[in-house]
């Protein structure tokens, strides 16, 4: 058991938000491999890199309050 709280990353809601249909053409906005994207995407924990995470902001248009979430029990 954990003793931290989880983050949510809601690249998801982002990408619908921002009329991002496909994994492909976020690849090509952000230059971050599909890879990366699709382990960012699904619900399994997941480290994510920092520069990642920038790119990922910088591509959508967003703050990095926009994609992650912490979690309260």
């Amino acid at each position: 058991m954990k003793d931290y709280p989880e983050i949510e990353i809601k690249l998801h809601e982002m990408m619908v938000k921002r009329k991002i249909r496909t994994i492909a053409k976020l690849h090509k906005m952000s230059g971050l491999s599909r890879k990366a994207i699709s382990k960012a995407l699904s619900d399994k924990p997941y480290k994510m890199n920092i520069d990642t995470l920038a790119k990922l902001c910088k591509a959508l248009d967003c703050d990095i309050k926009d994609l992650l979430v912490l979690k309260k029990d």
